[in-house]
């Protein structure tokens, strides 16, 4: 897990990708996660895009400006973004919650995507 992120991809569907973060998010690894969302909804037939966060025990700041930026850009884009923020998963959530800004689903069955 270099710089403390494991990302996985999955498309349960034609129109869906999910990716999975593990780890920390912070300014290691920011442009990584940037890179393999930009990658992944340049695929034909992408209109949604579910970021699962439920395996990220930490997330700085940054981390935060790299969903905002990613969602205003997949929104220009047409693509739909949702988070996957367990409830219980602390000052994560809480943080997103209190940007106000995201979409956020508390589990990926919540989303209609399974995989």
């Amino acid at each position: 897990m270099p710089g403390g992120l494991l990302l996985t991809v999955r498309r349960p569907s034609s129109d869906v990708v999910v990716v999975a973060i593990e780890g920390e998010v912070d300014l290691a690894n920011c442009p990584e996660l940037d890179r393999v969302v930009m990658r992944v909804t340049a695929e034909p037939g992408i209109e949604r895009v579910i970021i699962d966060l439920t395996g990220v025990g930490f997330l700085a700041a940054c981390g935060v400006r790299c969903l905002a930026r990613l969602q205003m850009r997949l929104a220009a884009g047409r693509h739909r973004m949702q988070l996957v923020v367990s409830p219980d998963s602390g000052t994560v959530r809480r943080v997103l919650v209190l940007v106000n800004g995201f979409e956020i689903v508390d589990s990926l069955a919540e989303t209609g995507a399974t995989c």
